[in-house]
């Protein structure tokens, strides 16, 4: 306990505002301070600030993280690795074969999604069509599936091992590396902490500290109202047309049912650590992102431990508006 104390007191007169928090903590305690520092992590110029110097063109991760990125249009795949603010590029390959164009909405229809989805470990395919092995995506993702998308089975494999000619329509909406290239590939990932995004424009794909700011601090702004039960502000950050909850609950029946539990107007802490920011590829031009942080939520009638997903875009103004959650 001692160690927390002052470490929270190292950071406190390391900051600007340092002689408040101090004030508040010689009068109220810690718990009063950490209120106050929350309330700073609303200010999108504390998260400008804090996020100096880094590049997160393709987002921001807590732990190292492998990202592939795969562009349908000019057939590259490419892996670049963030590591505390700072972004590699440490593989790339030309002509690599997808699906057909546009974006999965049905089993079958042989297309490569557009997305951003978390890719498994290497495995077996028990199958040589595959080549020596294959990594598989998470498709359908949470967006998918409230959007009524359909099929799954897309990976990164390799080339048939007798020889037959691969195409388009044969990937069946995987994504296919020759096999001494999946071997190479292999070596990049391997150990890391892997996500796998599929674009076909890469310019709308990319971000800046400024977007990442913007979510920050309206991430922790959504969480003080929902901290102290502000029903209103808190359901101002949904996108009210488009919203649907992970069980396909429409904004109408989601708002109605925040309504209920608000009301009671609980004592709770909710506290939010590993957050990770991640661009979400998309066709229609949008500024949307992937957001995945741990939970700790605590209250009189309901507490809960874990992983936490949410879908945000930026709208016209720059706000967050959530479009779909986990």
């Amino acid at each position: 306990m001692l160690r927390k104390v002052l470490l929270c007191l190292f950071f406190v007169f390391s900051l600007a505002f340092s002689s408040d928090l101090a004030r508040i903590y010689l009068n109220e305690g810690l718990e009063a301070v950490a209120r106050e520092l929350e309330k700073e992590f609303t200010n999108k110029n504390f998260w400008l600030s804090e996020l100096n110097g880094k590049d997160l063109s393709l987002g921001y991760y807590t732990q190292r993280t492998a990202i592939v990125l795969t562009n349908k249009t000019d057939k590259t795949f490419r892996v670049f690795v963030y590591d505390n603010g700072k972004l590699e590029q440490k593989f790339e390959q030309k002509d690599v074969l997808t699906g057909l164009m546009g974006d999965k909405q049905k089993e079958g229809d042989l297309i490569t999604p557009v997305g951003f989805y978390d890719l498994g470990p290497k495995f077996d395919p028990r199958n040589t069509y595959y080549g020596p092995f294959a990594f598989a995506t998470d498709y359908p993702n949470m967006l998918d599936r409230v959007n009524d998308k359909t099929g799954g089975g897309i990976w990164i494999h390799g080339y048939p091992m007798d020889g037959t000619r691969l195409d388009e329509y044969k990937t069946r909406g995987c994504i296919a590396l020759h096999n001494h290239i999946l071997v190479d590939f292999a070596k990049v990932i391997d150990r890391e902490k892997n996500v796998y995004a599929m674009t076909e424009n890469k310019e709308v794909f990319r971000t800046n500290q400024d977007e990442i700011a913007s979510i920050m601090a309206a991430l922790f702004e959504w969480k003080e109202s929902w901290t102290i039960s502000d029903i209103k502000k808190y359901l101002s950050f949904y996108d009210e047309k488009n919203f649907k909850r992970f069980d396909k609950s429409s904004f109408k029946e989601f708002a109605a049912m925040k309504r209920i539990i608000f009301s009671r107007n609980e004592d709770k802490t909710i506290k939010f650590s590993n957050i990770n920011i991640s661009p979400y590829p998309n066709l229609d031009n949008e500024k949307m992102f992937r957001i995945t942080f741990y939970q700790d939520y605590r209250a009189t009638n309901h507490s809960f431990r874990g992983n936490k997903l949410l879908y945000v875009k930026l709208d016209e103004n720059g706000k967050m508006k959530i479009l779909a959650e986990r």
